[in-house]
């Protein structure tokens, strides 16, 4: 019988070997198997387990998920990613880099490509200008006040700071110069702060050195709010001025980037209103408003505001935690997404407002809003400028097809008080002889004429070939009154009345 003999040379290669073991173990041991996890350094979500299929894709997605999730993954991005920031000063990271004296910029392509000025898209920025010029048309036909607000890079107003190793070429037009020239011709109001900021930046930062350097700071922010409130003293004399002195400003110290786990050292400035008698009411309407998202969606109403105005913002990131600069100075306060453009004339029947601002970053016309944002063939339902005279023909009808926050029976409407639902919405087709062309379709209290029309449901009725319309009305806007629907002849102009709504309350 042989016997094993242990031989202490053995124990550096046993040693070796059950490290090596354990390193292979430890790591599919502690995989993170958890749904919609994030990785805060890399700030993306993580590859979920892919449904099996019989291709290559399938064997993709595993691999990707198994590079995701190995245990200690993060650990190892951490220790890598500040170990050559420590040693050899570089940022491993794919969403920022240095800049020249500790500043931090964007690492995304196509913003890079913007700073070179190599994708300055002509035809696309037209297209987004004709949408503008639509917008405002529509709007002066309803008496609402409307402007667009461009805001610039931090490229763009600290060049000086961007490495030094990317050039640019000064012979092409940047992004900002082709839309200045493009507004100018457009006759919409229009704000480009960057002259302003340029001019300001010679004292305090205007756009942070790390930390957030896709967006401005709150002092670069006031600079270019400030310039809004110009517009609108313009045109109202019973809003009151943004005033730095309602403000109180303070340094909020940072250690960590905000959408990457990468450490820094920085104070930024914040501005806190003093006497903010805002209250929050953005879970109002998000349950039941249509909309392509509600992402940067609020609501705010002051009941201590000077007036009984209302507003409404079309926004991205960069307009998102502002509305600090307009709760102590209007009645309501709506901030939208901009990805919901289709829906602008939705949103401006829903909320009745007397400002409507549509933002946009610099960053996004050369990159985001190319892939998402189609301006061509936009619709807007004109609005009635009839005067009030109908007529009547058996062959103009309509039907309803769905309502919600009440309940249509025949020619009343009926609201429960229980019921907490904050708009009513009803939904019909119309019906009309051929020859009157298509029908635009009216809804009419004693205060407001509303379209009920708006792009999306325009394209969903080309689409089917059926006139849709569709009638959202916010259920503290219906008092006890009647509701006229009528549809107007795009082709002869005449006005049909379709129905009188009494507008009823269950006991």
């Amino acid at each position: 019988m042989n016997r094993w003999i242990f031989d202490k040379n053995h124990i550096p290669q046993a040693l070796f070997f059950a490290a090596f073991l354990i390193m292979l173990i430890l790591p599919a041991a502690f995989m993170n198997i958890k749904k919609d996890q994030v990785s805060e350094y890399e700030n993306k979500m993580l590859e979920e387990w892919p449904e099996f299929e019989m291709s290559e894709d399938y064997m993709k997605s595993v691999y990707n998920y198994v590079n995701d999730r190995i245990g200690f993954r993060e650990s190892a991005i951490a220790v890598y990613t500040e170990a050559n920031n420590a040693l050899f000063g570089s940022m491993v990271n794919p969403l920022f880099m240095w800049g020249r004296q500790g500043h931090i910029y964007y690492k995304d392509k196509d913003y890079i490509a913007a700073y070179q000025r190599l994708n300055t898209d002509r035809e696309y920025i037209d297209s987004m200008v004709s949408f503008l010029e639509k917008t405002n048309d529509y709007l002066a036909s309803k008496d609402i006040r409307f402007l667009y607000f461009v805001c610039p890079d931090k490229k763009t107003i600290y060049p000086e700071y961007f490495p030094e190793t990317v050039n640019v070429d000064e012979s092409r037009q940047s992004v900002l110069d082709y839309l200045d020239s493009r507004m100018a011709q457009s006759g919409v109001e229009y704000i480009d702060p960057k002259d302003q900021l340029l001019a300001a930046k010679g004292g305090d930062l205007l756009y942070n050195k790390m930390y957030d350097v896709t967006h401005w700071n709150d002092r670069g922010a006031f600079i270019g709010h400030a310039l809004i409130d110009e517009k609108i003293q313009n045109w109202f004399d019973d809003v009151p001025r943004l005033d730095a002195s309602d403000f109180d400003l303070e340094m909020v110290h940072v250690d960590s980037l905000d959408n990457a786990k990468f450490a820094i050292d920085e104070d930024i400035p914040l501005f806190t209103l003093r006497d903010d008698g805002m209250a929050d009411y953005t879970e109002l309407l998000r349950p039941v408003m249509d909309c392509n998202t509600d992402t940067f969606y609020t609501h705010h109403i002051n009941q201590e505001a000077p007036n009984n105005r209302r507003l409404l913002v079309f926004t991205d990131s960069y307009f998102q935690s502002y509305q600090k600069f307009y709760d102590d100075r209007f009645r309501e306060v709506y901030f939208v997404h901009r990805q919901n453009f289709d829906y602008v004339q939705y949103f401006v029947n829903l909320t009745f407002p007397d400002v409507v601002i549509f933002e946009t970053a610099e960053r996004s016309i050369s990159s985001e809003m190319p892939l998402t944002t189609d301006f061509s063939d936009y619709y807007y339902e004109p609005a009635y400028k009839g005067d009030g005279t109908f007529e009547s023909d058996p062959g103009v009808g309509y039907e309803v097809t769905g309502a919600s926050g009440g309940r249509v029976e025949g020619s009343v409407i009926w609201l429960d008080p229980n019921d907490t639902t904050a708009i009513f919405r009803l939904d019909g087709v119309i019906n009309a002889p051929a020859d009157l062309g298509r029908m635009d379709v009216y809804a009419m209290t004693d205060d407001e004429c509303m379209e009920t029309d708006y792009s999306k449901l325009h394209k969903q009725s080309m689409e089917e070939g059926v006139d849709r319309f569709s009638l959202s009305i916010q259920r503290r806007f219906m008092a006890q009154q009647e509701i006229r629907l009528f549809a107007v002849s795009e082709k002869t102009g005449q006005a049909y009345m379709l129905e009188t709504f009494e507008v009823r309350y269950d006991e």
